[in-house]
């Protein structure tokens, strides 16, 4: 029965994984940084409302206060896109290129002629790992959902007690989902530990990203650089929290 519900929450999981987005990026167009600061908003944006769809139908957060819903998902957009994106890159390319989206995919010059070179390095970790681990589909889903409950605030959440039992199911189905890669206990131990490890190393990626997305935010009229509606709220809201240290970084490993 154990094995039954899991395969549901699979299935339920990857039907509710969000659409492929496209973000309008014109190739045809020179290499101006702040162009592709623009596209790359605008993907977000687009990619930040399929976050809010997702998570409304990931089963349990719907039990969760709703501050606490929107809590979670401030705290964790960037890190869920971030993840994301190096998914579709280990899928889609070779190690030398980050896959944003199907209309726009940096290859190494490319990135390195781009404003976001530093960070591209930082997020190449993540397919580089997911190819090294051989990371199945189902562990894929499993690890995205652990990172919308992956940063709490530091006074805790209004649901507590109901967030804690849900990371806990998304923790075994995890456990469960390597199982069916890696039978033996030692085996499946050993993964265990390679992928809560990366699951830890997003939060230090993804720091590199909010401080790039607040300093440019805080530029922006003279960057020219265009930020969307919603985009703009959370950045604004949530970021100067995120990067003062006013929120909890759940690690599953302390730091050496």
């Amino acid at each position: 029965h154990e094995l039954q519900l899991s395969q549901q929450i699979i299935n339920i999981l990857e039907n509710i994984e969000p659409e492929v987005v496209y973000s309008g990026y014109d190739n045809s167009q020179p290499d101006v940084p702040h162009l592709l600061l623009n596209s790359l908003n605008r993907l977000c944006e687009k990619q930040l409302l399929w976050i809010v769809k997702w998570s409304k139908t990931l089963p349990g957060f719907r039990n969760l206060h709703i501050n606490d819903q929107m809590t979670l998902i401030q705290y964790s957009w960037m890190n869920l896109m971030v993840f994301s994106l190096g998914w579709r890159s280990f899928q889609n390319v070779t190690s030398e290129y980050l896959y944003f989206a199907p209309d726009l995919v940096l290859s190494q010059e490319q990135m390195r002629r781009s404003p976001i070179y530093d960070l591209c390095l930082a997020i190449q970790f993540i397919p580089q790992e997911f190819a090294n681990l051989q990371v199945t589909r189902e562990e894929f889903l499993c690890m995205k959902a652990i990172i919308l409950l992956n940063t709490v605030p530091l006074e805790g959440l209004k649901s507590q007690a109901i967030f804690e039992e849900m990371r806990q199911n998304y923790i075994r189905e995890l456990s469960r989902a390597i199982h069916m890669k890696e039978k033996g206990v030692v085996g499946s131990s050993q993964r265990f530990y390679h992928l809560t490890k990366l699951m830890d190393a997003m939060h230090d990626i993804v720091k590199k990203v909010n401080l790039f997305c607040l300093s440019t935010f805080i530029q922006a009229d003279a960057l020219k650089v265009e930020f969307p509606e919603m985009m703009s709220e959370v950045i604004a809201s949530q970021l100067p929290k995120v990067l003062a240290g006013m929120v909890k970084p759940l690690l599953f490993h302390t730091k050496q």
